[in-house]
């Protein structure tokens, strides 16, 4: 292990160098004799990072190519001495210490900051972080992960035609069709400049609201599509405006729930069943307000042995609810939640960069994700209208 030691020397040269560099600038305007020093410090820094490169990548060769003499019949029967090994735990592994360097690089771990916002931490879930956030996730919609740009569903538009036979006549054969559904996932991206001061100062008290905002905002973007994207612009076709949905006018506004029966009904016509309702929060306390009788204070959305003053579960004849500000209060959708799907790409996550801020003290952040919505059975949904 070498090679290692010699790669954890130069980090260590590194972090001093940083922790000088830092020092130099946190005093403000720099002396001409100070810029100077500011640049060789840069240099030896960069030099220090080669260094450590290096030497990994020769501990990554040697770790390598020890592993190999221990799969080799000689080590396996027990005629190969090595003791020259250390002991596993007395040193750190090139991939270790490669993550410190890469992290200690990209200013992400600091003894403020607690490794609270790691890309190799925050990568690896943003999707699952994400589906709490978003409303069309929770609505229990199928997730696909996919490396392609592209992803096609075989939608199947015809059956295979089925009949009685004798013995020995031909089978029926036909009516099966079938086509694909490509979709390909759309960026959807926030980020900023944050100053190094609340990043420091703020810690993980700090790091971990900000990564939410950040998810939340990734979220809302998504929702926004995939309830009511036109396929417009660099977005998508949201649910609301999948070519071949059920529809069901209603006229005068919501007086009742029988607009939700029909579209329950439109539903199990096509062998769907719905199993989630999105509608804005001016629609659902429109519902609220309406009484089980003229002259009634009890809601009508109360439990049938429920009291004005009970709370209503949000729910409609016991389909779940979910509330959206993206929702028009005209529009309500109403769909079998297995029959809708979320396409994302696997690289989504958190990056973070002290490069594009170093001249303004700042740290840039940013998530991205790549998402779509596809409704290969169109069907499954009904779009409620709902006019004056």
């Amino acid at each position: 292990m070498e090679h290692a030691d010699r790669a954890r020397a130069h980090l260590e040269k590194r972090d001093a160098y940083v922790k000088e560099l830092r020092e130099l600038t946190d005093s403000g305007s720099l002396t001409e004799a100070e810029r100077d020093m500011e640049g060789k410090l840069l240099e030896r820094i960069a030099e220090a990072d080669e260094s450590v490169k290096r030497h990994l990548e020769a501990a990554s060769r040697e770790e390598a190519s020890a592993r190999a003499m221990a799969d080799s019949p000689l080590a396996v029967m027990g005629t190969t001495r090595r003791l020259d090994r250390e002991p596993k735990s007395s040193v750190l592994s090139p991939g270790e210490l490669m993550a410190r360097s890469l992290e200690n690089a990209r200013a992400i771990t600091t003894p403020g900051t607690g490794k609270a916002f790691s890309p190799e931490q925050m990568a690896r879930n943003f999707v699952d972080l994400l589906a709490p956030q978003s409303v069309v996730m929770e609505s229990g919609v199928q997730r696909v992960e996919t490396n392609a740009e592209t992803y096609a569903f075989p939608v199947i538009r015809s059956d295979f035609s089925a009949g009685f036979i004798g013995e020995l006549d031909d089978l029926p054969t036909g009516g099966f069709g079938a086509d694909p559904l490509k979709v390909t996932p759309r960026k959807i991206a926030a980020a900023d400049l944050i100053a190094n001061e609340l990043i420091s100062d703020g810690g993980p008290a700090f790091l971990n609201p900000m990564a939410k905002s950040l998810m939340r905002s990734v979220a809302l973007g998504f929702d926004r599509e995939a309830l009511i994207g036109d396929g417009t612009g660099k977005g998508f076709v949201g649910i609301a405006n999948t070519p071949g949905i059920q529809t069901h006018a209603v006229t005068g506004g919501l007086a009742d729930l029988d607009p939700f029966v029909s579209a329950f009904g439109l539903l199990e016509s096509a062998n769907a069943k719905a199993t989630a309702i999105i509608m804005s929060p001016g629609t659902w306390a429109g519902l609220m307000a309406l009484r089980e009788s003229s002259g009634s204070l009890k809601p009508l959305l109360s439990e049938s042995a429920g009291s004005p003053t009970a709370g209503v579960q949000r729910s409609i004849l016991g389909v779940p609810v979910w509330l959206s500000s993206f929702m028009s209060d005209s529009d309500i959708l109403v769909y079998e939640s297995d029959q809708v799907f979320a396409i994302w790409r696997k690289e989504a996550g958190f990056e973070i960069s002290n490069q594009a801020g170093f001249l303004k003290d700042g740290t840039a952040v940013r998530a991205i994700a790549r998402a779509a919505v596809a409704v290969p059975n169109a069907a499954a949904v009904c779009k409620i209208t709902v006019s004056a």
